[in-house]
């Protein structure tokens, strides 16, 4: 078999296909309509940024509480920790 027949066999049954679905892909891309922009999605992704900025302060806030108790704690082992509450 020449060598050309071979090779237009390639190019019809191997090449033609993926390219014929690359250019189908190209123009499905090309003619989806482009979204716009939605006001309310942008407000409550502002209103979740300020959320998380308040929640991280307040994790901070609570680590250096935590910090300071354990400081105070270890500042002072002759006090008794009881789990029971004293009546």
């Amino acid at each position: 078999m020449p060598t050309w027949i071979l090779i237009v066999l390639v190019i019809m049954f191997v090449i033609s296909p993926i390219a014929k679905a690359v250019a189908k892909a190209i123009t499905a891309k090309a003619s989806r309509p482009e979204l716009a922009p939605d006001e309310d999605g942008a407000h409550r992704i502002v209103g979740l940024e300020e959320q998380m900025r308040l929640l991280s302060d307040q994790v901070y806030e609570l680590a250096d509480r935590q910090e300071f108790l354990t400081r105070l704690l270890e500042a002072s082992p002759s006090a008794s920790i009881s789990a029971k509450p004293e009546d």
